[in-house]
C-alpha cells in the first residue's frame, strides 16, 4: 500500500519515500491499513479519499487516475489509465512491488475476480496552509477556510437564526396592537402555536451552530497544536540552546487564547452581530428618528473601543512579559531542583520567585484597571441603548404619534439585540488583544529559519561511513573566534577514529556540524563522497548513533527506552542491544527486567545505568557511523571495563568516532586527531603520537604517571 501511495504521490508531484514515511510517522508493518494509507496521503500534502467503485464507475475514472485500488488479497495496485480496444474497456495497472515498467492489463471479468470495490483518490491538496506560508493571522484564516463547507452551514444557519430572532418581536408587537386591543381569541391560539413552531426550528438551529462551531474550533485547535509542534521540531538546535525552556513553554501555549478568541469572538460576537443585517432594516420602518439615535449611539462605544485598545495592547504586553519571566524561573528552577537543594538555595529561589510573582501581580492589576475603565465608559452608553432610547420613543409617541405602543415595544426589543453584541464586544477587549499578542508570540516562535536537509530533493543514499572533512571553518553565534578553523581529515568507512584536545579545542564541535546540528559552515563535509548539504536530515541523523557524556532518557520502560529510535524493534534485538553495551547484567538483575519504569530525570538509575542505556539505543538501529563523545567519562570504572571490553564487538562493520580524554580508550584507534585551538594539530596511532606530538605525550604522561610511580616502587622493594 505504501508502494502505490508513493507511486502516485510522485505522479502528483510529490516525491516519497517508504523509509521516510516510515520515520516520520513511527510506521509499523502492522500500521499500515487501507485506512492508514488514506491518513498518510493526507499528511503529505495529498487530498486523498476513500470510495467504493464498482466497474462502471471505476473505468470513469478519466483524469482521477492513477489511484490506488486495493485486491482481495489484501494487497494494492495502481490504476493508471483506462483504455478502450475494440471497444472494449480494459484496466491498466501498476504493481508497485515488481518493476517501475510492469503493467498489467484487467478487463472486467479480471477485475470482478481479483479485486475488491475500495479505491483512494488522489490529487495534489493547494490549501491554504502550507509549510512555506508563514504563521500568522492569514494562516489562522486559512485553517478556519479549510472547513468550507462547514463555514458555509454555518453562515446560513447563523443567518436564518437572525431571522427567526425577529420573530418574537412580530409576536408580541401582534398581541399588543392585534390580541389585546381587539380581544380576539382565535387570533391569540394562531399567534401561540406560531411561536412554538418558531421556537422549535430556532432551538434545532441554534444546536446545529454550536454544533459547526465546535466542529470548526475542534479542526483548527488540532491543526494549530499539530503543525506549531512540528514546526518547532524543525527549528536548529542553536535556537534551543539560546532560549529559555520555560519561555518557549509558555509562548506555545499561547495558543490558547487564539482558541478562546476564535470560540468566543469570531463564532460567538460576530455571527451574533449578523441580526443587524435582519434587524436595522426593521428598525428604519418603525422609526427612522430613534434608529439614527442607536446607531449613533453604536458608533460612539465602538469609537471608545478602539481609542482603548492601543492603551489595553501596552498593558497586556507587559503581563505577558511578566507571565514569561515568571514561568521561565520556575521551569529553571524545576529542572535545576537537585543543585537548589544540595546547595541550600530554596530561600534565595523563593525571594527572587516572590518578587516576580508580586511584579506580575502588579501588571495584572494595572490591566484590570483600564478594563475596568472601559466598562465604566460603556455602562451609561448600554443602558440608554436599553432604557434612553425607550423614553424618546414614549415621548415620540406622546408628542406626535410617530410611534404607536406595539411598535414601541417591538422597537424596544430591537435595540436591546442589537445592542447585544456591541455590549459583548466591550468585553472582548481584552480577548482581542490578548489573541492578538498571542499570534505575535506564536510568529516569533515558529517563523525562524528551519533547519535545512528537509526538501523532497534531499538524497537518502545507503551510508556506508566514509567522512570526509575538508577546509572546515565554523564560528558559533556570538563568538570572537572560530570554533574549527581550516580543519581537514578524512576516515575511512569501518575504522575507528579518536579524537582529543584541549577543552575548546573543538572536539565536540567536529560531531556536531557530522549530525547536521549546524549548517553555517564554510568548507565541505562528505559522507561517501557526498556533500553533507544534499543529504537527508533525518537519513543521515537515522544512520549516526551518538552517546553523549549525559545524556537524556525519556520517562518510559527500559525496553521503549531502548528502542526509541527504533519503535518496531522485536524484544530479541532489544536484548541483543544492551548485550551489546554492558546493559545486560544490570536489566537482569531489576525485580520487573525491561519492564522497570524509568522516571523523569531517571533518578532510579545510577550514572553508569544510564549511559549504558544510551549506548544501547544508540546501538538498537545498527548505525553504520557511531559517535562516543567522552561515553565513558561519567562512568565507574567498573561500568567503563565493561564498556571498552565490548568496543571492539560495538565498533564491527560500523564507522566509531571515539572523543575522549582518557586517552587510554584511543589506544586502539585506527587513527587520532589532535586539535588545538580549533585547528588539527597532529593527526596519527598512539605509537605515533606519542613521539612527536608534545600535547598528546604531555596528556598521556599525566594520565599514567601512577603507573610508572608504581613499576618504581615495586623495583626499589624488589631492590
Amino acid at each position: 500500500m505504501l508502494g502505490a501511495l508513493i507511486i502516485v504521490a510522485r505522479h502528483r508531484g510529490l516525491h516519497l519515500s517508504v523509509p521516510q514515511l516510515a520515520h516520520e510517522h513511527q510506521l509499523r508493518p502492522e500500521d499500515i491499513s487501507w485506512e492508514a494509507t488514506v491518513q498518510l496521503a493526507r499528511a503529505s500534502g495529498l487530498k486523498a479519499t476513500a470510495v467504493k467503485f464498482g466497474w462502471r464507475e471505476i473505468i470513469k475514472l478519466g483524469k482521477a487516475a492513477p489511484a490506488i485500488l486495493r485486491l482481495k488479497s489484501g494487497y494494492a495496485m495502481v490504476v493508471r489509465k483506462v483504455q478502450k480496444r475494440g471497444g472494449v474497456a480494459q484496466l491498466i495497472l501498476q504493481d508497485p512491488l515488481a518493476g517501475a515498467e510492469t503493467y498489467l492489463t484487467l478487463d472486467e471479468q479480471r477485475y470482478l475476480d481479483a479485486c475488491t470495490d475500495d479505491i483512494i483518490l488522489v490529487k495534489r491538496d493547494f490549501p491554504l496552509i502550507t509549510e512555506e506560508q508563514p504563521f500568522g493571522i492569514r494562516g489562522i484564516a486559512g485553517r478556519v477556510l479549510m472547513s468550507r463547507q462547514i463555514v458555509r452551514d454555518l453562515m446560513i444557519a447563523a443567518f436564518l437564526l437572525s431571522l427567526l430572532a425577529a420573530a418574537p418581536i412580530v409576536f408580541w408587537r401582534l398581541l399588543i396592537d392585534r390580541v389585546l386591543y381587539y380581544k380576539a381569541y382565535n387570533t391569540l391560539a394562531v399567534l401561540c402555536l406560531a411561536m412554538i413552531v418558531v421556537v422549535a426550528v430556532e432551538t434545532a438551529f441554534s444546536w446545529l451552530r454550536r454544533h459547526l462551531v465546535q466542529n470548526i474550533i475542534r479542526r483548527v485547535d488540532v491543526s494549530l497544536w499539530t503543525d506549531m509542534f512540528s514546526q518547532m521540531l524543525q527549528l536548529p538546535v542553536s535556537f534551543f540552546e539560546r532560549s529559555q525552556t520555560g519561555v518557549v513553554t509558555r509562548d506555545m501555549f499561547e495558543i490558547f487564547k487564539i482558541r478562546t478568541f476564535l470560540t468566543d469572538a469570531i463564532f460567538g460576537t460576530m455571527l451574533d452581530s449578523m441580526v443587524l443585517i435582519v434587524f436595522l432594516p426593521i428598525m428604519f420602518y418603525f422609526s427612522v428618528t430613534l434608529t439614527i439615535i442607536v446607531i449613533g449611539v453604536c458608533v460612539l462605544i465602538c469609537g471608545w473601543i478602539i481609542i482603548m485598545m492601543p492603551v489595553m495592547h501596552r498593558k497586556s504586553s507587559k503581563v505577558h512579559l511578566a507571565e514569561g519571566k515568571k514561568g521561565a524561573f520556575l521551569v529553571e528552577t524545576l529542572h535545576g531542583i537537585r543543585t537548589v537543594k544540595s546547595l541550600a538555595l530554596d530561600a534565595r529561589r523563593k525571594r527572587e520567585f516572590d518578587s516576580l510573582v508580586a511584579q506580575t501581580a502588579e501588571y495584572r492589576y494595572d490591566e484590570a484597571s483600564t478594563s475596568n475603565l472601559v466598562h465604566t465608559v460603556m455602562l451609561p452608553l448600554e443602558r440608554f441603548l436599553t432604557s434612553g432610547i425607550v423614553a424618546i420613543a414614549v415621548y415620540l409617541a406622546i408628542s406626535s404619534k410617530e410611534v404607536y405602543v406595539g411598535a414601541l415595544v417591538a422597537f424596544m426589543m430591537l435595540s436591546m439585540r442589537v445592542a447585544a453584541p456591541l455590549i459583548e464586544l466591550s468585553t472582548m477587549v481584552q480577548s482581542l488583544d490578548e489573541a492578538r499578542i498571542a499570534v505575535g508570540v506564536i510568529k516569533a516562535l515558529i517563523n525562524q529559519p528551519k533547519e535545512g536537509g528537509r526538501s523532497e530533493h534531499s538524497m537518502r543514499p545507503a551510508i556506508h561511513g566514509t567522512i570526509e572533512f575538508r577546509e572546515v571553518r565554523f564560528t558559533y553565534p556570538g563568538s570572537p573566534s572560530p570554533a574549527l578553523d581550516q580543519v581537514s581529515f578524512s576516515v575511512p568507512a569501518g575504522t575507528t577514529f579518536g579524537i582529543m584536545g584541549r577543552s575548546g579545542s573543538g572536539k565536540t564541535t567536529v560531531t556536531r556540524l557530522l549530525q547536521m546540528l549546524h549548517s553555517d559552515y564554510q568548507g565541505h563535509i562528505k559522507i561517501d563522497g557526498n556533500s553533507l548539504s544534499q543529504l537527508d536530515i533525518d537519513h543521515v541523523r537515522s544512520s549516526i548513533g551518538v552517546v553523549l557524556q549525559d545524556n537524556f532518557l525519556f520517562s518510559g520502560t527500559i525496553a521503549s527506552t531502548i528502542s526509541a529510535a527504533k519503535p518496531d524493534a522485536i524484544f530479541e534485538e532489544i536484548v541483543a542491544a544492551a548485550r551489546l553495551a554492558g546493559a545486560e547484567e544490570f536489566i537482569e538483575r531489576l525485580p520487573d527486567g525491561y519492564n522497570t519504569h524509568i522516571y523523569e530525570g531517571s533518578p532510579n538509575l545510577s550514572g553508569g545505568q544510564r549511559q549504558r542505556l544510551a549506548i544501547a539505543r544508540a546501538l538498537i538501529n545498527n548505525p553504520r557511523v557511531l559517535i562516543l563523545d567522552e561515553a565513558t567519562s561519567a562512568l565507574d570504572a567498573e561500568s567503563e571495563a565493561i564498556v571498552n571490553a565490548n568496543l571492539m564487538s560495538i565498533a564491527k562493520g560500523r564507522t566509531v568516532i571515539i572523543i575522549s580524554h582518557r586517552l587510554s580508550s584511543l589506544v586502539g584507534a585506527d587513527a587520532i586527531m589532535v586539535l588545538e585551538r580549533g585547528r588539527v594539530y597532529d593527526i596519527g596511532r598512539h605509537k605515533e603520537l606519542l613521539e612527536r606530538c608534545d600535547i598528546y605525550s604531555s596528556l598521556w604522561q599525566q594520565q599514567h604517571r601512577h603507573l610508572e610511580l608504581e613499576h618504581v616502587t615495586n623495583e626499589l622493594v624488589t631492590t
